[in-house]
């Protein structure tokens, strides 16, 4: 079992030091089960495991969490993890993500003018997933970049273009 789940506000959360519920709803990720309790730890927080959540107390993800959570970024001190999915039942899904790579070519702002910028010759890779909306995080040697958010993308035969708030980068398609 790995599933996660919403531990209601205001509930209990039973743990070796007392109770660690929450004021309000939050999410739990829940390893096995009794007849009463399922068990587990807060998916955020400062890492305490079996916890002990009355099921009474627990609910599924709504449609709406669920798609919060896909594709989230988990990370430790800034420095990436992993991204996680779940399936229509809160299962996490340890399945393949199509990541994308690429070279940053050019970076302008948002009326076209070239931008001096680190970034360009960089190696990078990023999620199919590019979400408008939403800041895009692109993997290097070196670490992380995350934009501004994305208002606009288009991909051409060779190249991805990228337009957030205040920049627009220019990605040549690796393969």
């Amino acid at each position: 079992m790995n599933r996660i789940m919403v531990l209601k506000g205001g509930s209990p959360a039973i743990y070796k030091l007392g109770n660690m519920g929450r004021e309000n709803d939050d999410y739990i990720r829940v390893y096995s089960e009794t007849e009463d309790y399922y068990i587990g730890n807060f998916e955020e927080g400062f890492g305490f495991v079996d916890v002990k959540f009355r099921k009474k107390d627990c609910r599924p993800l709504t449609e709406e969490e669920r798609k919060q959570i896909n594709g989230k970024w988990y990370s430790i001190n800034g420095n990436l993890l992993y991204r996680i999915y779940v399936d229509e039942e809160g299962n996490v899904i340890n399945g393949k993500v199509l990541m994308l790579k690429g070279r940053i070519d050019k970076v302008t702002d948002t009326q076209g003018n070239d931008k001096f910028s680190d970034f360009i010759g960089l190696n990078v890779s990023f999620g199919e997933d590019i979400q408008i909306g939403n800041s895009l995080i692109m993997l290097t040697d070196y670490g992380s970049i995350q934009t501004s958010k994305v208002v606009n993308f288009e991909k051409k035969q060779n190249k991805y273009i990228i337009h957030t708030q205040n920049s627009v980068y220019h990605i040549l398609i690796l393969i």
